[in-house]
């Protein structure tokens, strides 16, 4: 997602047939997590968003939202998690991560994949370096 999207949180824009990242049977097993290892597989799909937001937006932003599994379809991209977002209420959305201001972001070619982005040793640099700050969907909201 790109920062100018953000109204997705209040709902002055749909999410529509949406490109998405979460945990799928195929990210699991490419990554070797078990069930009982949620929580990593969990962070794992939101790394792995912020890595296709650098290269569809050329920044990291992320909307974490709890959803209706029957909104969520196969995606293209399934061992990255990917997944299609067929619609998803403003209400579903509980979070939303971002870069601190000032971090110096790398050129990813826009159209490469996300393995392809993922083994530029900019990305690695920028994943080790610079975790995505949270912030509530309140937040925002209160300040609309």
């Amino acid at each position: 997602m790109a920062s100018d999207e953000l109204d997705v949180l209040v709902g002055r824009v749909p999410v529509e047939n949406r490109r998405a990242y979460t945990v799928t049977p195929d990210l699991l097993e490419e990554l070797g997590y078990t069930a009982d290892m949620a929580e990593d597989a969990e962070y794992a799909a939101l790394v792995l968003a912020s890595v296709a937001g650098l290269v569809e937006f050329g920044e990291r932003v992320v909307v974490v939202a709890d959803v209706d599994p029957a909104l969520v379809e196969p995606g293209e991209d399934s061992p990255n998690g990917e997944c299609l977002l067929t619609r998803c209420p403003p209400e579903s959305m509980t979070a939303w991560f971002v870069d601190a201001p000032g971090v110096d972001l790398p050129e990813v070619r826009k159209g490469a994949s996300i393995d392809e982005a993922w083994d530029m040793p900019e990305v690695q640099e920028l994943l080790a370096e610079h975790d995505l700050l949270w912030n509530d969907v309140a937040e925002y909201r209160r300040s609309q």
